[in-house]
């Protein structure tokens, strides 16, 4: 008999390393340009606004460590630019693919993340509070609802794997 939960958990529990393979096999240059467009089309009104204006000569960067994906994120003007292998590092903020998501559709807050070790945050600590401000002010709704929903549902499948391996 077809067992949804059992495809789904193995779905779930398999996407690190498809995505780790993806990272590996993709063109550099087209995995920035993808992140690229789609952090400044997120981040639109607030370039716009210049409310990222703390990120002039700046670089955060992020890593997701089960999938070997990290990139820096600065800003140029009004634009962000992101690079694959960042030259300057003043926030690294780590954490694996499953945090980010949870984080990303507000199934987690960064604090929990942070103070339960999930979250790694090293290096300029304003800038740190900074970035996580930003987020907790912006929130998951502001993406297409497909991607909300979809992220939604990655994150509530994750849980429920993460609790059947407990």
């Amino acid at each position: 008999m077809f067992d949804i939960k059992r495809v789904n958990s193995k779905l779930v529990a398999a996407l690190p390393t498809m995505l780790s393979r993806l990272t590996r096999c993709a063109p550099k240059a087209v995995q920035a340009g993808v992140l690229q467009l789609a952090l400044n089309r997120f981040f639109h009104t607030e370039l716009s606004t210049g409310e990222l204006s703390f990120l002039q000569d700046k670089s955060v960067v992020v890593r997701v460590a089960d999938i070997a994906l990290e990139f820096g994120i600065s800003l140029n003007g009004k634009q962000l630019q992101v690079q694959l292998q960042p030259a300057q590092q003043d926030l690294l903020l780590k954490a694996e693919l499953a945090d980010f998501i949870a984080m990303i559709s507000n199934q987690v807050d960064p604090d929990t993340l942070f103070f339960r070790r999930r979250l790694q945050m090293l290096g300029d600590t304003e800038l740190g509070l900074y970035c996580k401000n930003l987020l907790d002010s912006i929130g998951p709704e502001r993406l297409p609802l497909p991607l909300t929903r979809g992220l939604q549902w990655l994150a509530q499948q994750q849980k429920t794997v993460a609790l059947a391996e407990y």
